[in-house]
């Protein structure tokens, strides 16, 4: 480690409890989120500050100098000219349902748009739990439709001009902040890296990201984030922690443009009541019924075809304002 960075000022601040501590200034979180992913920190020191900061909750400010930081130091890959790259993180993978983001992924592809997606096959500090252990990753349906994980940007950058879709580890797309989700398995709970790592843009170039949440209050700071960084992104309350339509519950999109909302999906009407020929959950099950949604043996869920709609739209709106 070169320059330690003293952290105790800044704990003094968070470290107080959800009434007692100060939220830290955008150009501060920023300084300490680059420390932190600069290995500049030590275990002792980062393991308080993650701890202090889950127990304050991060501001919006905060979260913005994070990304700030995080931002500065990822990997980029080159957008194919003329057309913002769609980019979907993917980090929860499904538990009760089929995983839909590869098939949205796909289906958003089909339609002229390149779709850069990111995550990790599985939360590293959670294998073999049982809240974890039945989840169906996306890379391991890729997989099975023959999409490998990138290994690098540029192999990333070829596969989206290829092919309109690839898939970029997050420990390829920021090292630094794939450490720090690891450390789930020693502290034993979430930390604000695991909220940075959704909200990665890892592009070189314009893009659209899609985000979503669980808890309201959550979906809140998300808003306000992204009209104060003024980013293109649609919101929408998560299905089992992804960025996908449920067909099984209505569900309103957001669209955020030039730090503006509008509504891009009302989520009004009723959702599908199942998912039809679809005999299992396990990653070939859905690769096998995502096949036959693709020769047209299948059809598309009307709230997948829903959200497609929305992504397109505000892609072409994220185009014309360029």
């Amino acid at each position: 480690m070169t320059e330690p960075y003293a952290c105790a000022p800044l704990i003094r601040e968070i470290g107080r409890g959800k009434d007692g501590s100060r939220a830290l200034a955008r150009g501060q979180a920023g300084e300490l989120m680059g420390a932190i992913l600069d290995g500049r920190v030590s275990e002792l020191e980062l393991g308080a500050v993650l701890l202090a900061l889950r127990m304050k909750g991060e501001s919006v400010s905060e979260v913005a100098g994070f990304l700030d930081a995080a931002e500065a130091r990822m990997a980029r890959v080159e957008a194919p000219a003329g057309r913002p790259v769609v980019v979907l993180p993917t980090y929860n993978g499904s538990r009760h349902a089929p995983n839909l983001v590869p098939l949205l992924a796909w289906t958003v592809a089909q339609a002229g748009l390149p779709v850069l997606l990111h995550g990790q096959a599985s939360d590293p500090a959670r294998a073999g739990a049982g809240s974890n252990a039945a989840r169906v990753p996306t890379i391991d349906i890729l997989e099975q439709l023959g999409i490998e994980a990138s290994s690098d940007a540029d192999a990333a950058a070829r596969a989206l001009r290829d092919r309109g879709l690839a898939y970029l580890p997050l420990a390829v797309a920021s090292p630094g902040l794939a450490r720090v989700v690891g450390l789930r398995r020693i502290l034993g709970v979430r930390n604000v890296a695991h909220t940075l790592a959704k909200l990665l843009r890892p592009v070189q170039g314009p893009s659209l990201l899609l985000s979503a949440y669980t808890h309201p209050e959550f979906g809140a700071m998300l808003a306000e984030l992204f009209a104060l960084r003024r980013e293109a992104a649609l919101l929408m309350r998560a299905t089992e922690g992804e960025a996908v339509a449920s067909t099984r519950r209505p569900q309103r999109i957001a669209r955020w443009l030039d730090g503006v909302e509008a509504t891009a999906v009302e989520g009004a009407e009723r959702a599908e009541a199942g998912l039809p020929a679809l005999p299992a959950r396990e990653a070939a099950s859905t690769a096998a019924w995502v096949r036959a949604i693709q020769q047209g043996r299948e059809p598309l869920p009307a709230a997948i075809a829903a959200q497609r709609d929305a992504i397109l739209d505000a892609a072409a709106r994220l185009g014309a304002s360029a």
